[in-house]
């Protein structure tokens, strides 16, 4: 049903309530002051009761933004002097030690928001070029990170994305950015299976060169080789559910 069939069926809802009010009991005619008063108050809770319901269909339809919204109900509990959860904070400390022991930090970037963690690596760091095996770094990294989580995080759920930058790619097996980036993806989604994760738990995709972080080409065309750097990267979202 859409909305403005919402809208009709509660205004057909109130003329009934209201033609209900009018006709009072069946022995009694209905009392209305001689200044209007009864009729302005029908009029004015009409006036409110449909406010009330447009606004409602407006939230039923809204999408939020769940960390941006979850932020402000953080801000408001804090001014009401009311108890403020981070679920992720200390996850995200133990994830930063292990990049920062390895040096990592100019290669792995990680983000802590108050309903998930987003890592991203370099493909550099992951992938020889278009290769889809993951390098042993990348490999020795990911299984200590994956260790934290099974310890701290063991319900949680990972989604994984592939990107690549904007050279083609043609081999045999790999047609496209489009199947290396989602190769890449799933590389990393095996070895959470491997050590014992549950395929429930895990989503891929790949974007192939479509989400760009920075433009892989300057003015004329020509290649940019340190933002295709960025572009060729894996992101890890930590959460408590996937996306549908």
């Amino acid at each position: 049903m859409g909305a403005a069939e919402k809208l009709n069926e509660i205004q057909e809802d109130i003329h009934h309530h209201e033609m209900m009010a009018l006709a009072g009991h069946d022995d009694e005619p209905p009392h209305i002051e001689e200044d209007g008063e009864g009729v302005w108050l029908i009029s004015y809770a009409d006036m409110m009761t449909l406010l009330m319901g447009f606004f409602a269909l407006l939230t039923s339809m809204a999408t939020f933004e769940e960390n941006k919204f979850a932020e402000i109900g953080d801000k408001a509990a804090e001014f009401f002097g009311g108890a403020v959860e981070r679920p992720y904070e200390d996850l995200g400390k133990e994830i930063i030690e292990i990049i920062e022991q390895r040096n990592l930090g100019d290669q792995v970037k990680i983000n802590v928001l108050k309903t998930e963690i987003n890592i991203t690596f370099e493909g550099t760091l992951f992938f020889s070029s278009g290769s889809v095996e993951l390098r042993d770094p990348a490999r020795v990294l990911m299984t200590e990170i994956i260790q934290i989580l099974g310890e701290k995080a063991s319900e949680k759920r990972f989604y994984i994305e592939g990107h690549t930058d904007d050279v083609p790619i043609n081999q045999s097996i790999i047609a496209s950015n489009w199947e290396l980036s989602a190769l890449r993806a799933a590389a990393v989604a095996r070895l959470f299976e491997f050590n014992g994760f549950q395929r429930e738990q895990l989503m891929t995709l790949g974007w192939g060169e479509t989400r760009p972080l920075r433009p892989n080409r300057d003015q004329y065309g020509n290649p940019i080789p340190e933002n295709q750097a960025q572009n060729r990267r894996v992101i890890l979202k930590i959460m408590d559910r996937l996306p549908l």
